[in-house]
């Protein structure tokens, strides 16, 4: 699929993707589609557990480390819906409410910005409690997909505003990358939203209402365009969409 997949990783991509859109297709509640995309997300555990011994062990990433939650992250709609079903099922009204307070601050300071001025601003994760993910069960595919081999390489990053230091573990990130990639497309391909969003900017919409996950079901953007990732002047017209691309047929 990608020439930059290994033919491994080619397999894991069409695997993954395969059983995905099969899944969608054979859901008639449409309750239950959210639940559907959610089971894909055990394919990151498989695929990590399956790479190379001396791979795995130079990840680096610990509870408490959280370099990495301090950048911007595009994200499906999928994505938001799974973290904003976790939310409303798992947090308490007040922390809801003070949720809902803080992606409001995080989508006022994003709105009008570009990627690269959203990231100069340094901004946590809203859902970012003492260093660790407060929903790392339903935490978004890049959050999943991302192993550093150092972790002081990712604070020095961070604090300089670029990724100059080469933090990523080939062993590890192109297995990622091919089930994270997969589950997207697999998701497009059934006919579902394909618009690349701002997580946090998002998140404050799918928490503040109810029609976000309504118009996902009914495979309509399910997002407004303030909520989209950040574009730069030259990008294409709809550069951050997936398109349906019969990969999986």
């Amino acid at each position: 699929m990608c020439a930059a997949f290994s033919p491994e990783e080619d397999s894991l991509f069409e695997k993954t993707g395969v059983a995905v859109l099969k899944r969608l297709r054979k859901t008639r509640n449409p309750a239950d589609l959210l639940a559907a995309v959610a089971s894909a997300h055990k394919e990151f555990e498989r695929a990590f557990a399956s790479a190379a011994p001396e791979a795995k062990a130079v990840v680096a990433c610990r509870a408490g480390c959280d370099a990495c939650c301090h950048v911007p992250v595009g994200v499906q709609a999928h994505e938001v819906l799974i973290a904003a079903a976790h939310v409303q099922t798992h947090f308490s009204p007040t922390q809801l409410d003070e949720l809902i307070a803080r992606t409001a601050v995080h989508r006022a300071a994003f709105m009008g910005r570009s990627n690269v001025e959203r990231t100069a601003l340094k901004t946590p994760c809203a859902l970012l409690a003492e260093g660790s993910c407060s929903i790392y069960s339903a935490r978004p595919e890049a959050c999943r997909s991302h192993h550093s081999h150092n972790a002081e390489s990712c604070r020095t990053n961070l604090q300089n505003g670029n990724e100059a230091l080469d933090v990523y573990i080939p062993g590890v990130r192109g297995r990622m990358f091919a089930v994270m990639l997969a589950i997207d497309q697999a998701v497009v391909e059934a006919g579902f939203d394909g618009q690349a969003y701002d997580f946090g900017s998002a998140l404050h919409e799918a928490l503040t209402s109810s029609l976000c996950a309504v118009r996902w079901v009914q495979r309509q953007s399910a997002f407004p365009d303030a909520c989209r990732e950040a574009s730069e002047a030259d990008d294409e017209e709809d550069s951050g969409v997936l398109h349906p691309e019969g990969y999986f047929r």
